[in-house]
């Protein structure tokens, strides 16, 4: 499978920051989302920061047997990337991302993990509910958008699903055309994605981070997974679902940042 991977090296390396982080983007996105400001912004706090397009999304391979690919597939992907690193990483998922981080968790070892709005191990049908009783009309966007692609809503719902107030209108209607059609089966498995429970060392460092204005993950959500997994949840006020591409957006790297120093995580 040829995946594209973006990576960013520090310009100015640091010994003591020398674990390298993986990003895992969430439905529909791709490396791109990381590109734009956690890459660079690692990069220059002296960290390798790679991230990777899942199969069928941006820049990776694409093929046409798409209604077979599942979370199984996904998790071969991030294993893929970081056998090709060659070091165990650290490790952070947003949305998608932070399920496919969960099961890939389950049968290997990362240095540490961050979920950030991250799917919960007992799947999305209540957040599924939630958000249909809520707003059904925008929850319907919301399968619209995993199926075909979110060029088939507009940009008015996609910020009310995605963004704050504050992002400028071209930036929404930017991010709106580099998006990826969801694959079906992954959509299903994330309403139950039959978790068979914490299984990994719970001596990792583990970050569970969510937002207040999260359409998709509720904060309440959010702090039931970081319950499941012995942990504290952190709820960013101000921010909505994609909280790396918010006006925000530093606030939430230099969280991560002082967490990698505060766990040790800086050195292998």
């Amino acid at each position: 499978m040829q995946l594209e991977i973006i990576s960013r090296t520090p310009p100015h390396p640091r010994p003591n920051r020398r674990v390298p982080l993986v990003f895992v983007h969430g439905a529909c996105g791709g490396a791109w989302i990381w590109d734009e400001h956690f890459l660079p912004y690692f990069a220059e706090q002296g960290y390798e920061a790679h991230a990777f397009s899942l199969r069928g999304h941006d820049g990776s391979e694409r093929r046409a047997y798409g209604l077979l690919t599942g979370l199984a597939d996904y998790v071969g992907d991030l294993n893929e990337v970081v056998q090709h690193l060659g070091v165990t990483p650290v490790l952070i998922g947003h949305s998608l991302g932070g399920v496919i981080v969960q099961k890939w968790l389950e049968h290997h070892e990362a240095r540490g993990a961050v979920l950030m709005g991250s799917g919960p191990p007992h799947g999305m049908l209540p957040s599924a509910i939630s958000m249909i009783l809520r707003n059904p009309i925008l929850a319907m966007q919301g399968v619209l958008t995993q199926l075909f692609g979110p060029w088939t809503v507009s940009a008015a719902a996609t910020r009310k699903m995605l963004f704050s107030d504050g992002l400028p209108e071209v930036t929404v209607q930017y991010r709106l055309a580099r998006g990826s059609p969801e694959f079906l089966r992954v959509g299903c498995e994330l309403i139950w994605p039959n978790f068979p429970g914490p299984t990994w060392n719970r001596e990792m460092p583990l970050l569970v981070l969510g937002t207040e204005k999260d359409f998709f993950v509720s904060p309440t959500t959010v702090e039931a997974t970081a319950r499941v997994y012995g942990t504290q949840a952190e709820i960013i006020p101000g921010l909505a679902h994609a909280m790396m591409l918010e006006p925000g957006w530093q606030g939430v790297a230099d969280r991560i940042l002082r967490w990698l120093e505060r766990t040790r995580l800086s050195s292998p």
